[in-house]
């Protein structure tokens, strides 16, 4: 498939959870910044749900960026416009070893992150 490079317009960050012993000897979370590149950003699927008296709300899209030498997993997450996703399916696109599809999910205020 033909990618047109202009369309990754959109600046994102890929983020690496490591834990970290602070100065009292308790494990902290960490976020360690792996990546930052441009991506084009495109939502797949939304949903909203009240569960509880509670709104919830699935947001899943898609990013694209071109191929890294940063080994990239399913444990780390995209940061993209103050928001967090955690990484669900990453794809060499179209097998070229030119682009990296990441298939992601919006991290909700309540996961802690």
């Amino acid at each position: 498939m033909n990618v047109n490079p202009g369309k990754l317009n959109k600046r994102i960050c890929i983020l690496k959870r490591e834990c970290k012993t602070d100065p009292d000897g308790y494990e902290k979370e960490h976020l360690r910044e792996v990546h930052r590149c441009f991506a084009r950003f495109s939502r797949t699927s939304g949903t909203e749900v009240v569960r509880a008296n509670a709104d919830f709300s699935d947001v899943k899209c898609r990013f694209l960026i071109r191929m890294t030498k940063a080994e990239l997993d399913r444990k780390m997450i995209v940061r993209y416009a103050e928001a967090d996703y955690e990484i669900i399916y990453l794809n060499n696109y179209d097998d070229s070893n030119e682009y990296i599809e990441i298939w992601a999910r919006r991290l909700s205020l309540e996961a802690g992150i």
